[in-house]
Parts: structure tokens; C-alpha cells; sequence
């Protein structure tokens, strides 16, 4: 199955569009002529990954998980960290 549709095929196709997005897990887009009226149908499960990776990202959080993950002493215990203040 295709990945892009006009919102004319997508409204003739929706309950099989919605099959697709969950059980492939890809994006399907909705374009329009004008692109900034284009729309994405995601799979619930992933949406809620995006939202919870920008919400790590624009708190900071994500930074200090990278910077952890680089740190070779191996001085970082898990159960010494202060997850609330992350």
C-alpha cells in the first residue's frame, strides 16, 4: 500500500488506512495542493513516543541521558540518581 494520499482516496480508504498505520507502524501522509494543509495519520503508540522524546528533549533531560551514556568512569549508580530533578 501506498503511503501518500489525496484526502479524496484517503476519505474512500480511512477504516483500511487506519489498519495499515497500526499494524505497519508507518506514517500515512494526507497532501494536499497546499502542502502546509498536509496532514499525518500515526499510530498511537508511536505518537505518544514522539510526544514523550520532545518532552525529554525541550526539558533537558534527553542531554543528561546523553551525557551519561558517554561518561566512562562509571561513576553513575542508578539507584543514587534523583530522577525527579533530572
Amino acid at each position: 500500500m501506498q503511503n501518500t494520499y489525496t484526502p479524496t482516496n484517503a476519505r474512500k480508504n480511512f477504516f483500511s488506512l487506519l489498519k495499515q498505520v497500526a499494524t505497519e507502524k508507518k506514517p500515512v501522509t494526507i497532501q494536499q495542493k497546499d502542502p502546509d494543509l498536509d496532514a499525518v495519520i500515526v499510530n498511537k503508540k508511536d505518537w505518544d513516543s514522539i510526544q514523550e522524546t520532545l518532552y525529554l528533549f525541550t526539558t533537558g533531560t534527553l542531554e543528561k541521558v546523553v551525557e551519561r551514556e558517554k561518561d566512562d568512569s562509571g561513576s553513575t549508580n542508578v539507584d543514587e540518581i534523583d530522577w525527579d530533578t533530572l
